[in-house]
């Protein structure tokens, strides 16, 4: 099947919680990706000013130039935004063949 139980459970936890925990829960996430990102940024700025300066003689990059450099290289090199859509997409056509199946199975029991 599309979801399985554990996704199902997941969602009812999440619905039956309260306010201030998904709020908690939320701000968790907000402080990992924080964290995920500066820690990024800190290898970009490290291995350029080590690496890039030294052979190529680049100019060396601060913390938020080495994190701009980061976001510009996932943006122009990952194609995540087709990623995306297309499971977005993909996800659409599984609710419709699911409903088009559970409607025709309904017509056989009759």
């Amino acid at each position: 099947m599309f979801h399985d139980d554990e996704h199902m459970r997941a969602h009812k936890r999440w619905r039956t919680m309260s306010g201030g925990k998904k709020a908690l829960v939320i701000a968790g996430w907000i402080a990992l990706i924080a964290a995920g990102l500066a820690l990024i940024g800190l290898v970009v700025m490290l291995l350029w000013n080590r690496i890039m300066s030294g052979i190529l003689g680049l100019p060396a990059l601060g913390f938020w130039d080495s994190v701009g450099i980061f976001i510009l290289a996932k943006v122009f090199l990952s194609g995540r935004a087709g990623a995306v859509i297309g499971r977005m997409r993909m996800r659409r056509l599984m609710r419709e063949r699911m409903a088009a199946q559970a409607e025709e199975g309904e017509g056989l029991h009759d």
